[in-house]
């Protein structure tokens, strides 16, 4: 009989890192043209099939959003993480590698101790100077951290860096957790992917060899500035997507209000109903009614917690909208 082993793999960072391209390219979809922030969190499903085991591995992908008006802290994300992607920035390391510890790890040690960690610098295909991120990462790392070099764009390393925390969550869990992960599960999903544990660990860097970087990391040379136009393009994208969540928060409401309407109707009629009725079934229709208005309730309580998310992922739209009205207001000033 087939085996499964379920793992729960999430990807967290700061806000525009590229978790949800890194996943795109895992999940060889296409890659984004324009950012576009994750509201809540996404999930995504991945399996690798080992036919001589008889086993299935399935990775659950969640992909959290970074924006913290979007995105309170959500103890929900933290637990039963089998396996964690940290993801900073190469071209901004200081802003987005910093919270990784102070916030995201923290939360992943209070949570789910057990966790297979691995840090990601995303971006590779955008670097345009080494001496601003080692000097940054020298600042930042311990001797214990080890990171991954990956560009979501170019897919450079993203394969890799899952492939090593699968490969290293299997590799801990045969021996803390046999019945979990039987033994050499992890030399079989090397041969399935046709790699060896030196390949996986080729582009993986801490403290002692991030000097070599500069050996083998090639530096692209810095492109021309964004013109106005195509500056122009983007904005106008980005505010079609925000007006598309405006509509559909709009939309989910009315669904409520409709369904509450339908609900009323129902009762309505049911108690017209009971009114022309005989005696011997009044009985049975004042339990239909009971039944009735109970799920009416529940409903109406959904409806009413769904429409107060709604409001303040409304609110939170409405006020992104008018920062960068103003901000683009004081531009052309």
């Amino acid at each position: 009989m087939e085996r499964t082993i379920n793992l729960k793999l999430v990807l967290l960072g700061e806000a525009q890192v590229g978790k949800t391209s890194i996943i795109n390219t895992y999940l060889r979809k296409e890659f984004p043209e324009q950012y576009l922030p994750t509201i809540g969190n996404e999930t995504a499903k991945k399996e690798y099939k080992i036919k001589e085991k008889d086993l299935i591995i399935s990775i659950t992908v969640w992909d959290s959003g970074g924006q913290r008006s979007f995105n309170p802290f959500n103890p929900r994300i933290y637990t039963n993480i089998d396996c964690v992607l940290l993801v900073f920035d190469l071209t901004k390391p200081k802003e987005t590698f910093i919270n990784l510890k102070k916030e995201f790890l923290e939360n992943i040690n209070r949570y789910s101790e057990e966790a297979v960690s691995l840090f990601v610098g995303n971006k590779l295909d955008l670097l345009t100077s080494n001496k601003k991120f080692i000097t940054a990462l020298k600042e930042l790392m311990t001797k214990r951290d080890r990171i991954y070099l990956a560009s979501a764009k170019t897919g450079e390393g993203i394969y890799q860096c899952f492939e090593l925390l699968i490969y290293t969550f299997l590799r801990k869990s045969e021996l803390m957790d046999p019945d979990l992960v039987p033994s050499n599960i992890s030399t079989a999903f090397l041969k399935l992917i046709g790699k060896n544990e030196e390949e996986l660990k080729d582009q993986l860097w801490n403290l002692s060899n991030i000097d070599s970087i500069l050996e083998k990391v090639k530096i692209k040379p810095k492109v021309r500035k964004e013109s106005a136009v195509e500056k122009e393009i983007v904005e106008l994208k980005y505010y079609d997507f925000l007006r598309q969540e405006l509509e559909k928060n709009e939309a989910q409401k009315n669904e409520v209000m409709d369904q509450f309407l339908i609900n009323i109707s129902e009762l309505n009629k049911t108690i017209k109903h009971i009114q022309k009725s005989h005696a011997k079934s009044v009985i049975e229709l004042i339990d239909n009614l009971k039944n009735l208005f109970l799920t009416t309730k529940k409903d109406f309580e959904s409806g009413i917690e769904l429409i107060s998310k709604l409001n303040i992922e409304e609110f939170e739209l409405v006020k992104i909208i008018s920062k960068v009205k103003e901000e683009q207001s004081m531009q052309y000033e």
